[in-house]
C-alpha cells in the first residue's frame, strides 16, 4: 500500500494543507480524505478520522499509524529532500513533539476559522 496522508475531506484547511505539502513535498504518498476509505482497514475509527490527520505506512506485514503532529514528522521524514529531515526528526524528540503535539492540537480544535470545515 502506498503511504496515505488521511484527512478530513470536509475541511477546507485541512485539504489546502495536503496540497501544499503535496507541492513542497511531494513524495510516493497520497492525500485520502477519509470520507472516501473504509476505516477499518487501516485500523482507525471515524472518530479518530475526525480529531487529527493520520498518516499510515506498510512495510508488507503491518501497518504503521502515526496521528497528529507526528503525522506530518512522519511524512516529512519519509521524504528525498534531505534538509527537512533534521526538523522532522524533531517531532519524536520528547521536548520538541511535545510542544509540535500542542501546537498541533490547538490548530486542530480552531480549524474552523481558518477556512471552510465541515465542523464548524
Amino acid at each position: 500500500m502506498q503511504p496515505q496522508l488521511v484527512t478530513d475531506g470536509n475541511c477546507g484547511f485541512c485539504q489546502n494543507s495536503a496540497e501544499w505539502l503535496q507541492r513542497h513535498f511531494p513524495g510516493d504518498w497520497v492525500n485520502a480524505p477519509h470520507q472516501s476509505m473504509y476505516l477499518e482497514r487501516i485500523g482507525i475509527t471515524e472518530g479518530q478520522a475526525n480529531s487529527k490527520v493520520w498518516y499510515i505506512t506498510d512495510n508488507g506485514e503491518q501497518l504503521k499509524r502515526y496521528g497528529g503532529a507526528q503525522a506530518v514528522a512522519k511524512l516529512l521524514l519519509d521524504q528525498p529532500k534531505s534538509w527537512i529531515k533534521p526538523f522532522a526528526a524533531l517531532g519524536f524528540v520528547p521536548v520538541t513533539k511535545q510542544i509540535a503535539e500542542l501546537l498541533y492540537v490547538l490548530i486542530a480544535k480552531n480549524r474552523q476559522y481558518f477556512g471552510t470545515c465541515g465542523t464548524e
